[in-house]
């Protein structure tokens, strides 16, 4: 984050691959470790009941297209909570505008989950279509850009010891009026070169993170800081810092302790203590999924026809908007091509 000397501007580069640039007075969150906008991004999923009771966790993410025109929103959560949803209606309860908390109802019927094209069995990633209400919601996404791929990975080397935090559902308290997450601190612990045993999806490509995960944090997106360096003046000591955002995966769930140690007692002290990451390279070869990216190329058509790009929230205004209505009938236009070609 630096700040202009004359203009007072302001630049901020928490998030690495999405750069917020503003004028003075700059927003108070500024100073704030984690931005508004990684607070924000997530969503807490319950079953559509008098009472909802939220038990796991989303976050919104902006797929834009090569030239940056368009950007399409997914809704992206583990699969096993996916699956625990689809039976019926579900809520959605996300950050509302002025601060309030939203609930959006989606029946099932109407919202299709897709799962990774090739191997669903061992990736635990689910993604639907979104649109975020502008008029309803204070919804921040998490850009393709952010995410941790190999390549990310190698040249920011990302690896053990970096820090990590997770954005996520606290079930004890996730707010009544307000939208309030809760975030878990940690580091990363290993970055195995090969797949890890889980119980309910076999050897599965993760990473594992010194970081409690609790009940409702499943779906939870994992950001991680690379380590960041300085050279002091006429000195041969280094100054080492954590440095900018990356969403290194979504979270999977917590190492299993072996069935004889898991007395109630001891399972609440330790058997959160390594936490499951899915790798965000495995999310993104879901949003590339050959409906998914049929889709987009169908929608892209329709708004090109209409002259009106997708807007993204920090985009600001616009004369010409891609409307919801504009965005549905794109999608049902593309759905029914995809289906003709079945």
């Amino acid at each position: 984050m630096t700040v202009g000397i004359h203009d007072r501007s302001l630049v901020d580069e928490r998030v690495v691959g999405d750069v917020r640039y503003y004028l003075a007075p700059a927003p108070l969150e500024v100073n704030m470790r984690l931005p508004d906008r990684v607070l924000n991004c997530v969503g807490f999923i319950a079953h559509d009941t008098p009472n909802a009771k939220y038990g796991a966790t989303g976050f919104v993410v902006g797929y834009q297209d090569a030239a940056l025109r368009y950007t399409h929103y997914y809704f992206v959560t583990a699969k096993h909570v996916a699956e625990r949803v689809e039976p019926g209606s579900f809520v959605l309860a996300l950050s509302g505008k002025n601060h309030r908390r939203t609930q959006i109802v989606r029946a099932v019927e109407s919202l299709k989950w897709w799962y990774h094209p090739t191997d669903p069995n061992h990736v635990d990633v689910a993604v639907a279509l979104f649109y975020p209400p502008a008029d309803l919601l204070d919804v921040s996404t998490v850009l393709l850009s952010t995410f941790a791929t190999d390549e990310t990975i190698k040249d920011y080397c990302i690896g053990v010891g970096d820090e990590i935090s997770v954005v996520g559902l606290f079930t004890r308290f996730s707010g009544t009026a307000v939208h309030s997450p809760i975030v878990r601190t940690g580091n990363i612990a290993m970055m195995p070169s090969e797949p890890i045993p889980t119980r309910d999806f076999g050897p599965m490509e993760a990473y594992l993170v010194e970081g409690r995960s609790i009940g409702g944090l499943s779906g939870s997106p994992v950001f991680a800081r690379h380590t960041v360096w300085h050279q002091l003046p006429r000195q041969e000591q280094k100054l080492y810092g954590v440095g900018g955002l990356h969403l290194l995966g979504l979270m999977h769930g917590h190492w299993e302790l072996p069935l004889d140690f898991q007395t109630v007692e001891k399972a609440e002290a330790v058997n959160m203590g390594i936490s499951i990451v899915v790798p965000a390279r495995k999310i993104i070869e879901v949003l590339n999924h050959p409906e998914l990216d049929e889709m987009r190329k169908q929608t892209e058509k329709e708004s090109m026809k209409l002259d009106a790009p997708v807007a993204d929230s920090s985009m600001g205004d616009k004369s010409k908007v891609f409307t919801q209505e504009d965005f549905e009938s794109a999608l049902m236009k593309a759905s029914r091509k995809l289906s003709d070609k079945k």
